[in-house]
């Protein structure tokens, strides 16, 4: 999954330069007065994978990954707010569709994993006042991390040499 969340954070990087932060999710905002984060912020969280049997200690797998997406919101979006103050607001929006282009069909995750596919985005409630949205994505892969190495050796070639005498 290490290699699941790198790509991700990657590809995040360089395709949605304005997120000022992105790693594995290990809890950076929960339980922190002032979480150790920069905004906007992205968190990447393997949720949940179902396996089957491929044989040969092979298996298939699909997993449920989330990126959260985390901003400061500190402007109005009401009906009579100013206009500048609304176009600010709704750049969280933006990021939330550059994330998803990045991500949604692309062929950017190599040695055995699918291409990412949207299943929901949500809005979890925070007390603070940080704004949240999650991004769930499912991907199938092959994980072969318990087949047996197989170590061959080349084989040492006989040579037979026979002298004729006349």
């Amino acid at each position: 999954m290490d290699r699941l969340i790198e790509a991700i954070q990657d590809r995040l990087e360089a395709q949605v330069p304005e997120l000022q932060y992105i790693d594995d999710d290990w809890g950076q905002m929960d339980d922190y007065a002032q979480p150790p984060v920069k905004y906007p912020c992205a968190l990447i969280e393997v949720q949940d994978a179902e396996y089957t049997d491929e044989g040969e200690l092979r298996q298939r797998g699909v997993v449920l990954v989330t990126v959260k997406l985390y901003f400061m919101r500190l402007s109005n979006t009401s009906n009579r707010a100013p206009k500048s103050q609304k176009i600010e607001a709704h750049k969280n929006w933006a990021i939330c569709t550059k994330v998803n282009q990045a991500l949604h069909g692309q062929d950017f995750i190599k040695n055995g994993f699918a291409k990412l596919t949207r299943k929901r985005m949500s809005p979890p409630k925070r007390q603070d006042g940080i704004y949240n949205r999650n991004i769930t994505y499912s991907v199938g892969f092959l994980d072969e991390s318990c087949v047996p190495v197989r170590k061959t050796t080349p084989a040492k070639p006989t040579i037979k040499a026979s002298i004729q005498t006349v």
